[in-house]
């Protein structure tokens, strides 16, 4: 590596573990839903009431944000202590763990072994950013950004190969050797791979000089110092109710095509595979294009109304193709206000608090999913449609919160500086 070009050979392992931590991801929302939602599980009774299935169903959502709120700050502050491949391995080799216990937990029939897996796979959920750390270690600050881009389009393949492997290979209706077991087996394979490849070909780009203390309660910590920013607190509220609003969506269109169509794990598959496709267009496409006319505050205040009246519309639509054109609109511009809301977090400070800027961003990321999952239990009261109809004034009342407040950060100029994380 020279004047901050990245040599792709000793970064390739890295970009695959990203791949893998987006892929298995997405590949576990079509497998649970029909886990807990059709009639015949393979880990529930007949009889199971309504009741206890969503909250097994908001269980398994809420675990893994819930753990890497936890896991990730962890993760990323041992790579600063111990350097960053040691520190990926054993997230890549964590990851395997967690999804060879879930596919056998479904062969054993066991629950509590399946929402075990699931809480590790969140704690382990830290290489993405500790990826970011890497790149950002072989980048100049010219060229950061071009070279954070690349973890952005790895993502966007893991966010599309996840659905599309977790539900097609857990139908039987397509092959009789599928499963819900297999996409698991599928995923500890891959993240095999990805550990070994690591062991092998990836070359540590980060020099430990100094050691610093490892703090459990950092998350916590995070928040406190974020409410006595101004600037900050705004954006993390916004930030709160606009992932809310999204994670809404994101976590229950998929029940809501299972219950009013009775998709099968495939179609359940597909129809996350299209809001993956919607991601990497709007962050490959939809980004540049807007840049050049708008500044990113007015792109994230945009998209946001945006995505909320497109959950409105999906709350009241009836017509089943609509709701595969919505999911890959919303997905598109959806991707837009996070990018947006990420790089307002990152120009509220200066070039020393970016690290804690971007802690505040991903805590209050696995905060929102994490309370999302759990509205799982109001399915009985609120039904899918609500949820959805609820995440869409969740947009709409932040975005435009946003444009109220948004005298503090006109004067932003942000077209040079998108920063990309983790999606969720």
């Amino acid at each position: 590596m020279s004047n901050g070009k990245i040599s792709y050979k000793n970064i390739a392992p890295c970009l695959f573990a990203i791949v893998i931590d987006a892929l298995g991801f997405g590949l576990v929302y079509p497998v649970l839903t029909t886990i807990f939602t059709a009639a015949e599980s393979p880990l529930l009774a007949m009889g199971t009431s309504d009741n206890l299935r969503h909250f097994y169903l908001g269980l398994g959502f809420m675990l893994y944000p819930l753990c890497m709120f936890f896991g990730a700050a962890f993760m990323a502050d041992l790579s600063d202590n111990y350097g960053r491949k040691r520190i990926l391995m054993i997230c890549m080799g964590g990851i395997a763990l967690s999804f060879f216990a879930m596919a056998i937990a479904i062969e054993i029939q066991s629950i509590a072994l399946l929402m075990l897996g699931r809480a590790v796979s969140g704690i382990m959920a830290g290489s993405q950013p500790i990826a970011q750390a890497a790149i950002a270690d072989l980048s100049t600050a010219d060229t950061k950004a071009k070279n954070m881009s690349v973890i952005a389009l790895s993502y966007c393949i893991g966010t599309i190969l996840g659905p599309f492997i977790g539900g097609v290979t857990s139908d039987p209706e397509v092959s009789p050797w599928f499963s819900f077991a297999t996409p698991f087996y599928i995923a500890t394979f891959l993240s095999v791979i990805a550990f070994v490849w690591l062991q092998f070909g990836f070359t540590e780009t980060y020099q430990v000089t100094v050691r610093k203390p490892i703090q459990l309660t950092r998350p916590f910590k995070i928040f406190i110092e974020a409410f006595e920013h101004r600037q900050v607190r705004t954006l993390a509220i916004v930030f709160l109710l606009m992932q809310m609003g999204f994670s809404l969506y994101f976590q229950y269109i998929i029940v809501q095509m299972e219950q009013e169509y009775a998709y099968s794990n495939a179609l359940l598959g597909g129809v996350q595979g299209m809001i993956g496709i919607g991601f990497a267009v709007g962050l490959l496409i939809g980004i540049p294009l807007a840049l050049k006319f708008w500044k990113i505050l007015a792109i994230a205040i945009a998209t946001g109304l945006l995505t909320g009246i497109g959950q409105i519309i999906v709350a009241i639509a009836t017509v089943e193709s609509l709701q595969w054109v919505l999911a890959f609109l919303i997905a598109g511009v959806n991707i837009m206000v996070f990018t947006g809301m990420l790089t307002l977090f990152s120009d509220s400070v200066d070039k020393q608090s970016q690290g804690w800027a971007m802690g505040i961003a991903n805590a209050v990321l696995a905060c929102a999913w994490a309370i999302t999952g759990l509205m799982s239990n109001l399915l009985d009261l609120f039904t899918t449609r609500g949820l959805i109809f609820l995440g869409g004034v969740c947009l709409i009342v932040a975005s435009l919160w946003l444009y109220k407040k948004r005298s503090g950060y006109m004067n932003k100029d942000s077209s040079n500086n998108i920063t990309q994380t983790h999606f969720l």
